[in-house]
């Protein structure tokens, strides 16, 4: 064959057919579930913890006063419901901060990264893919945990207003906590290790947003300092709806609302930026597949 045409045919751009959105993000969500599936052993451990943990919370709340957590504005349910809330809402915690490092890492590390990104796949729907299976264990880890807890006589007051408002601050509490994950996997995406990001938030998270007790137990300049966190007022709302039957109309929520849109504002194109920072240097020296 001519030179010539063979270097026509080579170079000829052939159209790719484009697959839906909704086809890919489903390729990876099934790809996630079967690697899962294989790991019984652990799916066991995972779902004995969620147990064990709301199992000893509730041990503890049979020896705790339910007067620090109705002082605290949480007028049903005591000790347990507070720590039961706390605990199944950690779940979104990890999931947001964890879901999109972690996916990067594992690329990285079975080296499928680049091979992903050579295809006509957008980034953005990468990223989907990858986090939506998190979402989705995340979210069963949650019912279960709230199951167990209303086995175990957790005891919720709630409203179809307070139900839905819960809803609109779960979503905030995904939004937010996502934005430290983007800015972790920025990280992680140049130095390839786990990020200080990452480890430095969630300790103080857990320490200083009222997750296992109410914030107003703590010294008050560590109480300020939990006010720098959007997980206290995901929880502090999240409860007063749960526990107090509170919506939109409730100034106390409405506050929390607004301080969680603030922080998504400032904290979204900062987080983006840095990622996109760490995404183009791995490009431009040739380590995004590198572990």
């Amino acid at each position: 064959m001519d030179v010539k045409r063979l270097i026509e045919i080579i170079s000829e751009d052939v159209p790719r057919r484009r697959t839906p959105i909704h086809q890919i993000v489903l390729s990876f969500v099934l790809r996630d579930f079967k690697i899962w599936w294989t790991y019984k052993f652990w799916l066991l451990l995972e779902l004995s913890g969620i147990v064990l943990f709301v199992v000893t919370y509730y041990l503890f709340s049979l020896i705790t006063t339910p007067q620090q957590v109705q002082e605290a504005g949480y007028v049903v349910g005591g000790y347990f419901t507070f720590a039961l809330i706390g605990i199944a809402f950690q779940q979104y915690v990890h999931f947001a901060v964890q879901s999109i490092n972690e996916s990067i890492r594992e690329e990285q590390w079975n080296g499928t990264i680049e091979t992903i990104l050579s295809t006509a796949t957008d980034f953005k729907i990468f990223l989907l893919g990858e986090v939506c299976f998190s979402f989705i264990v995340s979210s069963t880890l949650l019912l279960i945990s709230l199951l167990v807890g209303i086995l175990l006589g957790a005891e919720f007051y709630t409203t179809p207003l307070s139900i839905l408002t819960t809803i609109i601050l779960t979503i905030l509490l995904i939004a937010s906590h996502m934005c430290i994950g983007i800015l972790s996997a920025g990280v992680i995406m140049k130095v390839k290790q786990g990020s200080p990001v990452t480890w430095a938030f969630s300790w103080l998270s857990q320490l200083v947003s009222g997750v296992f007790y109410p914030l107003k137990l703590l010294p008050w300049y560590l109480e300020w300092v939990g006010k720098a966190f959007p997980l206290t007022y995901s929880l502090d709302g999240i409860r007063l709806c749960l526990q107090s039957g509170k919506d939109l109309t409730s100034p106390a929520i409405l506050s929390n609302v607004i301080s969680l849109i603030i922080f998504i504002a400032v904290m979204a194109p900062i987080s983006l930026y840095v990622f996109k920072i760490g995404y183009d240097a791995a490009r431009r020296d040739g380590s995004l597949g590198q572990y």
